[in-house]
């Protein structure tokens, strides 16, 4: 009886760290992604071996997602199928009937349709994994915020307003959200949690595209897109064989910034340290010459290590760019080494206003010094 009793126990815990969401034929299968969340916090794990494993079918799933467990991982087992892409439409100058006094997704709000919220939280993030979400995993996710990309019906019927605040143009079906004057902040994720990593995830938007506010966080062979301060925030990060894509505009042309490092003075900040990493453009839209990056503060760090760039015009001579009355020249913390283009040819750093690494330097750079000395599972 004890050993009934035994297998029995063994099996209700092995079942219960992997929830499915899309899989019907599974026992602990969900409608959403947000019910298996909410599930993962009802068993509340609190280390490695208690992980949750959220496996996703392939899909499109339009909502938003919020994220306040340790030790969850959300997973597309078969990548080549299909994408797992989770979407949603909020962002900064808008309002809409299913947000909440906090600026996050509320069904009864949404059903009721008679008021509208105001700010949504932290640029509209389709997901948002919040402090208590440490050590979050995901692998094979795509990840997009759709208001800089497409209409869609739901935010319509959500009554999408202008609140007046920072942009003039009104949400109608007819309008081309790709275009200059349509684009808003609008976040794919908001990383507020320690200890988070991505593997072969792609993240979608145009303006603040991936919020980091977490530290250490690791993104490996990940795709980021956007124009503007795209990758933003003042975490330790590590952006390992990572694709950074302009997404350019339909109308006109104007530069970007891929980063907007902010600096932290309350722990011991390492910034942004991009290595192997390639950037590149969107060939379906306009695009012109970027900046590496801009201060969101005067202590921003970012290192460009070995950086391929897919020809002359992707990122302009100067590399940086000032920001808020802060001129790159000021900010200590800009580095490169070893930028070339795709055919391995140099590119001249003669004219960049950051610091230029000599090899010495490029090479004694230590991984686990930007991660505070944790080694993240992907990285393997």
């Amino acid at each position: 009886m004890n050993k009934i009793i035994l297998l029995l126990l063994i099996y209700q815990v092995l079942s219960r760290t992997d929830l499915y969401v899309g899989y019907p034929k599974k026992s602990n299968n969900f409608e959403n992604i947000q019910e298996a969340v909410d599930q993962a916090a009802n068993i509340n794990p609190t280390n490695e071996e208690e992980r949750v494993t959220i496996h996703i079918a392939p899909g499109v799933y339009r909502l938003q997602i919020l994220i306040d467990t340790p030790y969850i991982t959300f997973i597309n087992d078969d990548p080549s199928n299909v994408d797992v892409l989770i979407t949603w439409y909020y962002g900064i100058g808008y309002k809409y009937y299913s947000q909440d006094e906090r600026g996050l997704y509320n069904k009864e709000l949404a059903e009721k349709k008679s008021s509208k919220g105001g700010v949504s939280l932290r640029w509209g993030a389709t997901v948002h994994v919040f402090q208590n979400a440490k050590y979050f995993k995901a692998q094979n996710i795509v990840f997009e915020n759709s208001l800089n990309r497409y209409i869609t019906e739901e935010e319509i019927e959500d009554g999408v307003e202008i609140t007046g605040d920072t942009i003039k143009i009104n949400r109608t079906p007819t309008l081309d959200a790709k275009s200059r004057e349509a684009t808003e902040r609008a976040a794919a994720i908001s990383v507020e949690a320690d200890y988070v990593e991505f593997l072969n995830c792609r993240f979608y938007s145009s303006q603040d595209t991936l919020y980091t506010g977490g530290s250490p966080l690791y993104f490996k062979n990940c795709l980021i897109e956007g124009q503007t301060d795209y990758i933003f925030g003042g975490s330790n990060a590590v952006f390992d064989d990572c694709e950074l894509r302009w997404k350019g505009y339909s109308t006109g042309t104007i530069g970007g910034y891929i980063t907007a490092a902010s600096g932290d003075s309350t722990f011991n900040y390492t910034g942004y340290l991009f290595n192997n990493c390639k950037v590149t453009k969107n060939k379906a839209l306009n695009v012109k010459s970027g900046h590496l990056g801009r201060p969101w503060r005067q202590q921003a760090k970012v290192i460009f290590l070995n950086t391929i760039l897919e020809d002359d015009d992707t990122i302009v001579p100067e590399g940086w760019a000032s920001m808020g009355g802060v001129p790159p020249e000021e900010v200590e913390g800009f580095f490169e080494y070893g930028t070339k283009l795709e055919n391995g040819a140099k590119v001249s750093l003669s004219k960049r206003k950051g610091h230029i690494l000599n090899q010495t330097e490029a090479e004694n750079i230590n991984y686990l010094y930007y991660l505070h000395d944790w080694t993240p599972s992907f990285m393997k």
